[in-house]
């Protein structure tokens, strides 16, 4: 049965399996003993306690000694081993997808950056041929534009000739013989002109999520009202809170119906701030997201990221001057990174799967292992390295 499992299971379609005698995060997150799970065409149909007077069969995966525990999604990704979304390749989205899923990741939303109108086209077209082959590994959830409604003061790395202020038009021209779906997310510097009749129109269409921006407590404040939902990369592109000017973080994190990500890595946001965010935040609105660029899983060196050469020395990011250039590290670091700076388990791995399905309104489907979502799950050993992952049922990863 076990030499079943490793050889030529990575990536087969299982219409119907068990997982048995593992370890479970219940709904509510807290760990139940011995559980068996039931997977039938992608979807969890059954968790009940495993017995040793269970019948056992070829579509059994005896999981003992493993925590199973919902995948985790990554909702901010550039790119991964010298991949990036905006190249506009189906092949490099598979090499993400792969690496994606080494790391326990079993969704995420490619993300795209400021360039040529164009080149943001095709790199639409290529998503969603990579999203109808759907090949083994992490499933892609949608698209994020990060880009091109940003502030130029506050873009970064980004290419500023590409920026400009928010149309609904541009939209609907992007998207031109694509679903309108393909699209989840859609960042926004809410004080750009024109920003508070996009985020009025498409607020039911996309989440709404201020980035880049320079906006006042009080303009991000009227966003938030009018329907932005979400806080890019919080503190990073963003003016600092101060006690006089609590700025568009201030704003974002005092409005309780809003989520806001966090680069969990130790270098974008310092380790204690980090800790202040989640004690803020709480379990229910802090998401996790890696912003990592191509170099992700790659040794260091110079890479392009939307057309700037960016150094990575010890995995850290330069595009000059020290500033920092995305990242190059990934869900399941940052979670380990969460554990040592002793945030919750609990805490930890909701924001790092349930919290962002709720952002993208899709909790009813994953983020959390509950009978009739799909099976997307990560099974630990007992010092929680990834050993097993499966996307809708399928086992995509094993280590």
């Amino acid at each position: 049965m076990k030499n079943r499992w490793k050889k030529g299971s990575i990536g087969r379609k299982n219409i119907h399996m068990r997982l048995t005698h593992a370890d479970i995060v219940d709904p509510s997150f807290s760990l139940q003993k011995n559980r068996t799970l039931i997977i039938e065409e992608g979807r969890i149909v059954s968790v009940h306690e495993s017995s040793v007077s269970e019948s056992s069969s070829d579509e059994d995966l005896d999981l003992s000694g493993m925590i199973l525990i919902p995948g985790f999604i990554d909702l901010h990704i550039h790119g991964a081993l010298g991949a990036d979304t905006s190249d506009g390749e189906v092949e490099g989205l598979k090499k993400i997808s792969l690496y994606l899923a080494e790391k326990g990741v079993t969704s995420f939303c490619p993300t795209t950056m400021m360039i040529p109108k164009e080149k943001l086209t095709g790199a639409l077209h290529a998503a969603e041929a990579f999203r109808k082959e759907a090949p083994p590994g992490a499933r892609m959830l949608g698209v994020r534009l990060e880009g091109p409604f940003l502030s130029k003061q506050k873009c970064g790395v980004q290419n500023t000739e590409f920026a400009q202020d928010p149309s609904c038009e541009f939209i609907k021209e992007i998207l031109k013989d694509l679903p309108e779906d393909l699209i989840s997310i859609i960042d926004i510097a809410p004080e750009l002109e024109g920003a508070s009749a996009f985020i009025s129109e498409m607020k039911e269409k996309y989440v709404l999520s201020a980035a880049h921006t320079a906006a006042s407590y009080d303009v991000c404040r009227q966003a938030i009202d009018l329907g932005l939902s979400h806080g890019t990369h919080l503190f990073n592109a963003m003016e600092p809170l101060s006690h006089h000017a609590p700025g568009c973080v201030g704003a974002l994190l005092e409005d309780p119906s809003v989520t806001c990500e966090l680069i969990c890595d130790g270098l974008h946001v310092h380790p204690a701030v980090l800790k202040i965010a989640f004690a803020v935040l709480g379990d229910r609105r802090a998401v996790v997201v890696s912003d990592a660029m191509r170099a992700a899983g790659m040794p260091d060196g110079e890479y392009d990221l939307g057309g700037t050469m960016v150094r990575v020395k010890n995995g850290r990011t330069d595009f000059g001057g020290g500033r920092l250039a995305g990242s190059t590290t990934d869900i399941y670091a940052e979670f380990r990174n969460l554990l040592d700076l002793k945030i919750p388990f609990e805490t930890a791995l909701r924001a790092c799967t349930l919290n962002p399905a709720r952002v993208l309104n899709i909790d009813h489907e994953t983020g959390s292992i509950e009978i009739g979502k799909y099976a997307d799950l990560v099974a630990l050993d007992n010092e929680y390295n990834v050993q097993k992952v499966f996307v809708k049922g399928n086992l995509v990863y094993e280590k």
